[in-house]
């Protein structure tokens, strides 16, 4: 029987009948979910809705089967109800109660018809009791279905208080359709939009929705999120979503200039659309720009293939666009990181070898300009740059000459040392454009060589001895010794470890913050002279048993327990720390009676055949056994005194045999270019004599990675470095040192202010840099009255000071104290520590940074930074020539 055929219930709606909506998934869903309150066993529904329905005809919900049966005729509700096999039965149907009559709706859940409100069902779903009057705003009327659709397994979560808002409901569906809750650590930030956008299943699910629906969702997070958020759903909605990030790098590049070229207006207007066609405000643009160069930023730290994609694609884009020249301009693409580095290595080879001043602000801006780049931190050649940069400056100071051999040492453990640094980082690079400033360098280098080695064959064939000059041989009375008074110290000997390499090292060890390094003078750093040959069983002998002597390890350990006489000793080599610390090694630093010296040959070993990563750069961590050995001593609550027994030089492939010789770098004979003969006590080969290199091309043997033995100061110069855990271990009188201090003055761009002297002509404007770098220090330790004397009185003296002084009259500036202050920090090359340059000052060192910011007004004219404190507060710096230049007329 069909339904047409009984009479009285088949039939149309009734005329007059109100219109009824389509039952959605989520309004179905979400009624029979209310239902189930009243009704936990299960049940008929009757909805009142339009007899339409896409989905399954059974459901299952929360564990309970749902049929749904759409209704046109009474005759059909009847069957649906009398022919029930689920849990729940849900009828759609457009009849009213009346029409239902009392019979069918005995079966209904409350015996009733429900009527379908969207929002009451979106209130009872967020547990609310009212709405938000915004909500059903008729501009929101996609809303209601889309929270009931967008409803998760097990509902919304219930709100907190009794009004359900506007931003409450918006959040849940946007994050509901966006799929944040499947994609946890993306927030709907602008970051995690931009990471949305890129993934495809989920940007389809979204362009899926209804029209109104999308740009509902898209307009409130562009009022929450930002302006950004309209611009990708441009993207978005243009197909171009998976290109969000790189079509951001274009617009930086498009619209973050100020050109008004033809080509670039096209450009602009071909990219509009990847945006829809449409034209955006450039401010917008330039904000979406930003961001996604910021996550960029974050990509390249955290997935560095994602990172390489997107400026791929952005560079593609561009080329799409015919403007992949304009690149070059970009903050953020490789094409611009590689232009700024082009234009860098043309300024340092043009500077070179002679740079004048205006030149070295040059080469300054030219690395300002790469290390404003994006990438500057995540690409090597950054870090290659700044060396060469720094290798310029140095460049142009002109060198003072050492007037003996303790000026000599210190000034290449101050400076000298650290440019064989920043060589080294350079050569290893294998940058060939940094060829001319290499050359430059190590003939500058040469130059100093020559002459200490001279110094060196001089004194040592007079005496040999010196009071104040750290000798390999007296190391350990005049520096082990006094740290030894207040507690056993850990000797660690790195056995050819240059002074370069220890700067390097022990700036590592000290940024950590467990180690706080000291020393004798408040200059810095000094070392100590190796003996002549520089080799191993010379030099270290000499070292670990106090006195010259030569021998290997068995003379060693004798010479080091007679040293150190009735306190208990221990000194182990190679073997004990080859596979990490032997348990010997171990218990010996933890007993803290026990002095105990360590060997450790890392860096020795690879000079036999080169390191197998070809670097010669080293790091805490790459010296087998330093680590652990440091860590040992931290807990133990020992000093340590780090140092080594010569350096070593490098053969970078331009080292040649003069004549045949058993030794790398000393043989017998007369000497030749590049060569000095040295004599004296301190010359343990046999004889007492020996032909030794100052040149470091020069070798007598087959080739190897490096070679030690000759009198260069790479060679000679021993590093010396006390590491203490705790201040009051510091011995007495001596100097706490900031790891930022040693750095020389020229380590850092400490001026940056343009070109006062450009238009005017003559050589005043191409003045060099005239400070003397080291001079020699008193046997009090502090600076010395060298060259540097009298600076600070005529600076006082200066037409342009007392000028300074009219126009700030009110400033309290003692000039006894200001004069002591710029002599001494000339004296130590232009940094100072803090409490060091408030002693000179006559300040105390709580209120130097008061002092310094007061004297700064007299100093820094027009801005230019003469004076500053550095360092995070710990250290004073003072740029020498510049200080000569503004008010001594660049005189000395």
């Amino acid at each position: 029987m069909t339904e047409s055929s009984v009479p009285g219930i088949a039939g149309a709606a009734a005329p007059g009948r109100r219109a009824v909506p389509v039952a959605t998934s989520g309004i179905l869903i979400a009624e029979v979910r209310r239902a189930r309150r009243r009704s936990p066993e299960g049940g008929t529904l009757f909805l009142r809705a339009a007899a339409e329905w896409r989905g399954g005809d059974v459901l299952d919900l929360d564990g309970a089967t749902v049929q749904v049966a759409p209704c046109t005729t009474l005759l059909g509700v009847l069957d649906a109800v009398s022919a029930k096999r689920t849990d729940f039965l849900v009828v759609l149907s457009a009849f009213e109660r009346r029409e239902l009559g009392e019979s069918l709706l005995a079966h209904a859940i409350g015996h009733d018809i429900v009527a379908v409100n969207r929002w009451d069902l979106v209130r009872h779903a967020f547990g609310a009791k009212r709405l938000d009057p915004r909500l059903t705003a008729a501009e929101n009327a996609w809303l209601s279905d889309a929270l009931l659709e967008a409803q998760p397994d097990g509902g919304w979560p219930k709100i907190k208080g009794a009004m359900l808002d506007y931003d409450t409901a918006l959040a849940a569906v946007t994050s509901a359709r966006l799929g944040a809750d499947e994609r946890p650590g993306h927030p709907l930030d602008v970051a995690g939009l931009l990471d949305w956008a890129e993934d495809i299943a989920a940007v389809s699910r979204f362009t899926g929705l209804a029209e109104r629906e999308q740009q509902g969702i898209a307009a409130w997070l562009a009022r929450s999120v930002g302006p950004v958020a309209d611009v990708l759903f441009r993207l978005v909605r243009a197909g171009h979503a998976s290109d969000a990030v790189a079509a951001g790098l274009v617009a930086g590049v498009l619209f973050g200039r100020r050109e008004r070229r033809q080509a670039v207006v096209a450009a602009r207007v071909r990219a509009e659309r990847l945006f829809g066609g449409a034209p955006l405000e450039e401010p917008l643009l330039t904000a979406y720009a930003e961001a996604c160069e910021s996550l960029l930023l974050r990509r390249m730290d955290g997935d560095a293939m994602r990172a390489r994609i997107d400026l791929q694609r952005a560079q593609d884009l561009l080329d799409e666009l015919q403007v992949g020249n304009l690149a070059g301009a970009s903050r953020i693409l490789g094409a611009g990181y590689q232009l700024r580095l082009r234009t860098l290595v043309e300024t340092v080879s043009s500077a070179v070898p002679d740079p004048l001043r205006a030149e070295v602000r040059e080469v300054d801006a030219a690395l300002g300009d790469l290390m404003d780049h994006r990438l500057h931190r995540s690409r090597p050649e950054t870090r290659v740059a700044e060396m060469a940069a720094r290798l310029v400056r140095w460049l142009a100071r002109d060198p003072e000459p050492a007037e003996s051999l303790r000026e000599h040492v210190d000034r290449y453990v101050r400076d000298g040392s650290w440019v064989d640094r920043a060589v080294t980082e350079v050569r290893d690079s294998g940058e060939e454009r940094y060829a001319g400033l290499l050359a430059a360098v190590r003939a500058r280098r040469d130059v100093a060589d020559e002459e200490f080695a001279e110094r060196l064959a001089a004194w040592s064939s007079v005496s040999g001895t010196a009071s104040e000059l750290v000798l390999v041989e007296n190391l350990m009375d005049v520096i082990a010794r006094p740290v030894a008074a207040r507690a056993a110290p850990l000797i660690i000997v790195v056995d050819g470890m240059t002074t370069a390499i220890a700067g390097a090292v022990t700036t590592e060890i000290t940024e950590g913050g467990r180690w706080t390094e000291t020393g004798r003078h408040a200059q810095g750093r000094e070392g100590a002279l190796a003996t002549v040959p520089s080799i191993t069983a010379f030099s270290r002998t000499s070292l670990l048993c106090g006195e010259l002597r030569a021998g290997q390890q068995v003379e060693e350990q004798r010479g080091f327990r007679d040293f150190w006489g009735t306190r208990p000793t221990a000194l182990f080599h190679k073997a004990d720390v080859r596979d990490g610390l032997s348990e010997e090694v171990t218990a010996a630093v933890a007993d803290r009676g026990t002095v105990v010296g360590v060997v450790l040959n890392a860096v020795d070993d690879s000079l036999d055949k080169g390191r197998a990563d070809g670097r010669a750069d080293w790091h805490a961590g790459g010296i087998a056994g330093l680590d652990r050995l440091l860590d040992a001593a931290w807990r133990a609550g020992r000093p340590v005194v780090l140092t080594s027994d010569h350096g070593h030089v490098l053969d970078r492939g331009d080292a040649s045999i003069t004549v045949r010789a058993e030794a790398a770098r000393h043989r017998t004979g007369e000497p030749q270019e590049g060569e000095v003969a040295v004599t004296g006590s301190r010359v343990l080969a046999p004889g007492g004599a020996v032909v030794v290199p100052w040149n470091e091309r020069v070798r007598y043997n087959s080739r190897k990675g490096g070679y030690h033995g000759g009198v260069s100061l790479a060679e000679m110069v021993v590093p010396v470095a006390v590491l203490v855990p705790s201040e009051r271990l510091i011995p007495e009188g001596w100097e706490i040192y900031g790891p930022a201090m040693h750095e020389p003055v020229w380590w850092t761009r400490f001026t940056t202010t343009p070109d006062r002297e450009a238009g005017t002509a003559g050589a005043a404007a191409r003045e060099r840099a005239e400070e003397p770098l080291f001079e020699m220090p008193s046997s009090d330790g502090l600076p010395g009255r060298g060259k540097a004397e009298g600076i600070g009185t005529r600076v006082v003296a200066s037409g342009l000071f007392r000028a300074q002084r009219e126009q700030f009259a009110r400033v309290p500036v003692d000039d006894r104290g200001l004069i002591a202050l710029i002599d001494a920090l000339a004296a130590a090359g232009g940094k100072l520590p803090l409490p060091v340059a408030a002693q000179r000052a006559g300040q105390l060192p709580a209120r130097m940074h008061g002092y310094v910011s007061t004297v700064a007004k007299l100093l820094n004219v027009d801005g230019y930074q003469v004076l500053a404190v550095t360092d995070g507060g710990r250290t004073v710096a003072l740029d020498v020539p510049l200080l000569r230049e503004q008010f001594l007329g660049g005189g000395r």
